[in-house]
């Protein structure tokens, strides 16, 4: 049977939006009609909705869980907004952003505004795009918080890694009209109209695989103090083993994103460590892909590193290939990057080292390690030589080579392994067809 997916609620209809700020929504309008700007109704984006409860918080001062940073409101002289995130603040809307691609990272508000007026690189590209998730919500007078809005939008990037304004730019026009027209149909006096329904066109919305998703709303439901899904429960439950690590196939995927997004609860993370040597290739894979997305404490790098060194003494290779890879996701991101660096070490000497997929895990998620002149060296010399051939290096080069401070050092690494002698013929020819490819 094959491993159950916990299915967390989402909605792929936004409410109307305009009801965030009418009287803005409508003078944007005008403002486009001003700039003969077209008003074509586009779909937003991916949408989905979560619903928020507030919590109070128990100490005097703090910050509430749900608090959202804030960009500078625009001046009335610049009311067509240039940017997304200065849209959503003029519209009334507190935002948050998250890198959807390598890995799910909150980017900070002034972070992505620089990102969006090219001040600086898109900081971990993604075949070669920028993938955000976008929260925002607008909150009443006195607090209360509006249901959440999710927008998942991809954007491409330049060589550079800054973000193409005009691929955003055209978002922002197809998004301003529609909510121009659904305010404007909803307040004016003299129609009966409802809102249009959400086309589903938006060539610059998409939607996240769905372990992806599972922690987006894990880790999203964390930051804003709600409460951990439906299948929360079962999975702390089935981490203990208390029934057996076996019976793992009825347990959601939201509820193990949700165990990764709250080790510092329920004692998750004792749990775990002790879980982690025991638990079966499947959920073992579901829970190292949350983990990927969370800065783990030493203690679970540890307890990885060693269900790492136990797959290195398998005797099945495709066994020992799949467990390197799944663990290799779940330490990328830990605060311990030695004991990384030590597994790396240890798996790219190893016949898993020439993997595909432990080569594409470790470009995907563990690039950094890769500015250690050694993990380079090993990694490009074991890339060069797996068995996936020519078609895989070129790939997984071209999306490193986007990575911020990895091209030099990539491109220096390949000319010195081309030209000594201890590259096989074919490795030398694959490198060749890749430099050749850059050229044309």
């Amino acid at each position: 049977m094959p491993f159950a997916l916990g299915h967390f609620r989402t909605s792929l209809v936004l409410r109307d939006t305009g009801t965030f700020c009418a009287v803005r929504i409508v003078a944007i309008a005008q403002v486009m009609i001003s700039h003969r700007v077209s008003p074509k109704i586009a779909i937003i984006g991916a949408h989905h909705k979560i619903h928020t409860k507030k919590r109070a918080s128990t100490q005097t001062g703090q910050q509430d869980a749900h608090t959202f940073d804030k960009i500078a409101p625009m001046t009335e002289s610049n009311l067509l907004p240039q940017t997304l995130s200065e849209f959503l603040q003029q519209i009334g809307a507190q935002v948050q952003f998250y890198d959807m691609g390598r890995r799910l990272v909150e980017i900070p508000a002034a972070d992505m505004l620089a990102i969006e007026r090219q001040q600086q690189a898109y900081p971990q590209p993604f075949l070669r795009s920028a993938s955000l998730g976008v929260v925002f919500y607008d909150e009443d007078g006195d607090g209360a918080n509006s249901d959440q809005q999710i927008w998942f939008l991809k954007f491409p990037l330049d060589e550079q890694g800054l973000l193409q304004q005009a691929a955003r730019d055209d978002f922002l026009r197809r998004l301003v009209a529609q909510m121009a027209e659904q305010a404007l149909a909803k307040h004016d006096p003299g129609t009966t109209q409802n809102p249009p329904d959400m086309p589903e066109d938006n060539p610059h919305g998409f939607t996240p695989r769905e372990d992806r998703m599972a922690c987006f709303h894990a880790k999203v439901a964390k930051r804003l103090g709600q409460p951990a899904s439906q299948f929360y429960a079962h999975a702390v439950d089935y981490f203990t083993g208390s029934n057996g690590f076996e019976q793992w196939r009825f347990v959601g995927l939201q509820g193990i994103a949700d165990v990764a997004a709250r080790l510092d609860e329920d004692d998750n993370l004792t749990t775990l460590v002790k879980a982690i040597p025991q638990l079966p290739i499947t959920p073992f894979a579901a829970l190292c892909s949350c983990l990927e997305n969370e800065a783990i404490a030493p203690a679970l790098s540890v307890a990885l590193s060693a269900r790492i060194a136990a797959a290195l003494q398998e005797t099945d290779t495709h066994i020992a290939a799949n467990t390197v890879a799944a663990t290799l996701r779940g330490l990328s991101y830990g605060n311990d990057q030695q004991t990384l660096t030590i597994a790396l070490r240890s798996v790219l000497a190893s016949d898993s080292g020439r993997n595909v997929e432990v080569l594409a895990t470790i470009a995907g998620r563990a690039w950094q390690c890769l500015d250690q002149d050694d993990i380079r060296h090993a990694f490009l010399y074991n890339l060069a030589l797996c068995d996936a051939g020519q078609g895989a290096f070129d790939n997984i080069m071209a999306d490193l080579m986007f990575m911020p401070g990895l091209r030099q050092p990539l491109l220096n690494e390949l000319h010195s392994l081309r030209d000594t002698d201890n590259c096989t013929q074919p490795q030398t020819d694959i490198i060749n067809d890749f430099f050749q490819s850059l050229q044309t």
